[in-house]
Formats: structure tokens, sequence, C-alpha cells
């Protein structure tokens, strides 16, 4: 009996939640559109100067390791960039002289090639060739550029900082 009366007082209680539950929303009163409004037009192009880029050399001091870890450049290495104004990107890796290709695109928006690896293979310091692999892909993931502080940074597509370079 006093199972019966259980099953019984469980079975009300489920039927009063589901019948709570289907009930229909109350209906959204009718929208009234919105006048037209003429999109504004942009009368003047934000320009960032990028003569700070151009034609000096940078000595990297940080860089993102590519696992998240924001990590200071190993010492007794040195990892340089210098951007020339035909689209070059020139520099030393750390363990080699690189070369590739870049483009500004929409300032601040840049876009860099990955450096090709060179067949040379550095032993010290050691870290330095994961170094240089990290760097590589960072300048590849590079999407936007600032300067702050005298400083370059690169930021990958979620605006997260992944190279910082000082002026050398």
């Amino acid at each position: 009996m006093k199972q019966s009366v259980c099953l019984f007082a469980g079975l009300v209680i489920m039927a009063v939640l589901i019948t709570g539950c289907t009930s229909q929303p109350a209906a959204a009163p009718a929208a009234t559109p919105a006048p037209a409004v003429a999109a504004p037009v942009a009368t003047e192009a934000t320009h960032i100067p990028t003569t700070f880029l151009l034609d000096t050399t940078w000595k990297l001091g940080w860089y993102d390791d590519t696992k998240g870890m924001w990590s200071k450049v190993i010492e007794g290495s040195s990892i340089t960039a210098k951007f020339t104004s035909d689209g070059k990107l020139t520099g030393f890796s750390g363990c080699s002289d690189y070369t590739t290709d870049y483009q500004l695109t929409d300032t601040p928006k840049i876009w860099i090639k990955r450096p090709t690896v060179p067949e040379l293979v550095c032993q010290t310091p050691t870290g330095v060739m994961s170094q240089q692999g990290a760097y590589y892909t960072d300048l590849e993931w590079s999407q936007t550029y600032a300067m702050k502080d005298g400083q370059l940074l690169f930021y990958d597509k979620t605006g997260k900082k992944i190279l910082q370079f000082d002026q050398l």
C-alpha cells in the first residue's frame, strides 16, 4: 500500500512537471521595422605609418614557443629581422641567415611567408634549433603588427602577442 501511494505521488509530480514544461511561451509582439539608415561613408582611411618597420634592424627579445609559452630568446643566441621596401624580410634566426617574402596588407595587417629551413644544424646554445623553428612558425602565424614603447610587436589571428622585437 505504501508503495502504491509513493508511486501515485511520483506520477502526479511528474505529470505536473511535464505539463508545466510543455506550455507555449507568450507570443512576442510584432516588431516594427526600423527606418533605413544610410551607412556612413569613410572620408579618410586610417593610416598607420610603416616607416618605423622598414629598413631598421630588429632584434627579437621574446617569442611564443608555439605551445603557448612566452619565452625569452636563449642566452648566447641572436635573432634579427629587417623588412625592406621591396617585400623582403632578411635576418639571422639563431643558427643561420634567412630571407623570405612579406606583404603589408590593410594596415596594420601583415603576411609573412615561412622561411625555408636551411640544412645547417647548430649544436649550441642548447635549444637554438627548436627556438629557430618556433620563430619561423611565429613569423608565418603573424597577422598584425604594432609599435609600442619602441618595440615592434606581432600578433596572431586571435590577437595574442607572439613576437616582440627591440630596435638594434
